[in-house]
């Protein structure tokens, strides 16, 4: 039994380790597929320094309270991401840069769909039309003048914050769910 063990894997060592790593790959994938998270919104901080506790009253507890399971949706959020810097100052204007440039191309790419953000980068998003218009809809936080975001205050923070979709978002009818969430 044995001399035939060794005979078969003589001449057979390639067709068995190429069969068993195509199962491996197959298997590899198969799992990655079954376990894949589907993202639910992408939401990033914009001038707000937001904590751990911040991040989940914005993410998770949002999936609690849709009824959706942590295991299989995710809210993707981005934080300490800055619209502008000082140009006095080299750090901190090169990553108001890097930020602003990451925000472009989430836009661009539609993988962004809602920004929480202070009263400047507001005026900045507003002003360049990158808000979505929330004139028909009927929310009940107070909306801003020109109808494109809402204002909110938290107990952590001390001044307003903005939140708005961002205009070319795939989710709207889920972006809009958010904003009652959070208002």
């Amino acid at each position: 039994m044995k001399k035939r063990l060794g005979y078969i894997w003589d001449y057979y060592k390639f067709p068995i380790i190429v069969f068993l790593m195509i199962i491996y790959v197959l298997g590899y994938i198969s799992y990655r597929q079954l376990t894949k998270k589907e993202n639910l919104l992408s939401i990033a901080s914009i001038n707000i320094d937001l904590s751990e506790a911040d991040i989940s009253h914005f993410s998770k507890d949002y999936l609690e309270q849709k009824g959706l399971s942590q295991k299989r949706y995710q809210i993707t959020f981005y934080n300490h991401l800055i619209s502008q810097g000082d140009p006095n100052d080299g750090a901190s204007y090169e990553y108001a840069y890097a930020s602003s440039m990451k925000l472009l191309a989430m836009m661009t790419a539609k993988s962004l769909d809602i920004v929480l953000m202070d009263e400047k980068a507001y005026h900045t998003f507003s002003s360049n039309g990158y808000l979505y218009s929330l004139e028909n809809y009927n929310l009940s936080a107070k909306k801003t003048e020109s109808n494109d975001a809402i204002c909110i205050l938290l107990p952590a923070f001390s001044e307003k914050i903005y939140v708005g979709i961002i205009q070319n978002s795939r989710y709207l009818k889920e972006d809009v769910q958010y904003l009652e969430y959070i208002s």
